[in-house]
């Protein structure tokens, strides 16, 4: 079931057997759209999107290391080194949901104009049920380490409350269950009115932050955190960015993910080449745009500081948006030169976190909430944090090899285990694939 990374970078011909390399994951890689390849040996690897997504989620469970290795406690948080450490390492999480955008557009929408409609839908709701089951993995480590307690795990579950570092899987929950959805809003309505829509809902940040319930209110504790993950709105309870704000980043990211296909498919023309070039331009341009009208310039490092210690992204300010892009389109294209046009190797071992990406998400941070919290000094909490890394590394890297493993009984076993497991994920989504498609007009 899990360690996918969610499982959307490689696309199967028709008639391909239900439990590929997609249903056991590990052989995933990014594929250019435009045509449907009739088999999969004439797919090419997009290397680059890999490892920029891979170096992402690492980047990211470092940042929840380090919090949980004690060590960023010896700073205080307006410390030079530590904004700028952790500045660096907050460019991580909009680069993997943008991506979760780019590779919509590269593999599951070639899909489903392919006439995979149903099968696309189906795959897309058995990886959101997939993110579901691992979140509940993490709130029952956070249960089992005393970190919660059985009611406020079961209003996790429900949706009803917060967790320190388990959130994303709820996001992506939601956001690969609405994919269908938003795969067929970009048909019909095109890229125009969608990314009209996305800046419009940072147009109406004022607005929405002021919705909230009042703290008097008996229902408070419950429905704050709901309408702060569904809206970011009201009282800030919990972690940005909320699912509507997310879903903006999701919409650049398809951007983004048209513009790679057209540079990497090799059959552009020049035209094509120099719209995407403009319109990569122009998102670049107006991020920094956005940047320099919401930066403090007569106190610049209190606006690096609130980017630095999530204050921006939690409160789902449009300048976390923008910094998020920038960097998004900074890092993609960077990848892709080295990886894709200079055909760099150096890195390209950090593969294997993109290719086990929820498990990394969902065990990785259940292994943090089970280490033990010790007191150490500066440096053995630095000694401590990168032993953390090191083991989510580790586990990850071992679960990826167990996908993959050809000849070994173990490794044989396990994937058989992943394969039933996988079956029985997708029975219910299976099921409620026809009608949700039915609902988008797909037959």
């Amino acid at each position: 079931m899990p360690g996918s990374g969610v499982n959307l970078t490689k696309y199967s011909p028709p008639g391909s057997p239900e439990y590929s390399a997609e249903s056991l994951p590990g052989l995933q890689t990014v594929q250019p759209a435009g045509r449907v390849p009739p088999s999969a040996s004439r797919q090419t690897r997009i290397l680059g999107l890999d490892i920029c997504r891979s170096a992402a989620i690492l980047l990211t469970m470092f940042s929840h290391a380090l919090a949980e290795g004690g060590a960023q406690l010896y700073y205080a948080l307006d410390d030079t080194g530590l904004i700028w450490l952790r500045l660096f390492l907050q460019m991580s999480p909009p680069i993997f949901i943008i991506l979760f955008g780019s590779v919509l557009e590269i593999v599951y929408r070639p899909r489903i104009e392919a006439g995979e409609k149903m099968q696309t839908t189906a795959r897309l709701l058995t990886r959101a049920m997939q993110c579901y089951l691992l979140y509940l993995v993490t709130l029952l480590a956070m249960l089992a380490a005393g970190h919660s307690s059985p009611s406020y795990t079961l209003r996790c579950a429900l949706f009803l409350g917060v967790t320190p570092y388990g959130d994303i899987l709820k996001f992506y929950t939601l956001a690969l269950a609405f994919a269908p959805a938003l795969i067929f809003l970009r048909n019909r309505l095109r890229f125009p009115a969608l990314i009209a829509a996305s800046i419009a809902i940072h147009l109406l940040h004022p607005v929405i932050s002021r919705i909230f319930v009042a703290e008097t209110s008996p229902g408070d504790a419950y429905i704050s955190p709901v309408i702060g993950f569904l809206i970011g709105g009201g009282e800030i309870v919990s972690g940005g960015p909320s699912v509507l704000h997310g879903m903006t980043f999701v919409i650049w990211g398809m951007l983004i993910g048209r513009a790679v296909i057209v540079l990497t498919q090799g059959v552009a023309t020049r035209r094509e080449i120099l719209q995407v070039i403009a319109t990569m331009g122009a998102m670049l341009a107006a991020s920094a745009a956005v940047l320099l009208l919401f930066w403090n310039l007569k106190a610049p490092a209190e606006t690096l500081q609130a980017l630095s210690n999530l204050s921006y992204r939690n409160a789902n300010h449009p300048i976390y948006f923008a910094f998020g892009l920038a960097s998004t389109l900074i890092a993609v294209f960077v990848c892709l030169g080295l990886y894709d046009g200079l055909h760099v190797r150096f890195g390209r071992a950090l593969i294997f976190a993109g290719k086990t990406s929820l498990f990394t998400f969902s065990f990785g941070n259940a292994l943090l909430y089970l280490a033990p919290v010790l007191a150490l000094s500066l440096m053995g909490s630095w000694v401590y944090t990168f032993a953390l890394f090191f083991l989510i590394c580790l586990q990850s890297y071992a679960f990826q090899w167990l996908q993959t493993a050809s000849g070994n009984p173990a490794a044989t076993r396990f994937q058989a285990a992943i394969a039933q497991i996988n079956a029985r994920v997708g029975w219910l989504p299976r099921r409620v694939a026809p009608g949700y498609a039915s609902l988008l007009g797909w037959r």
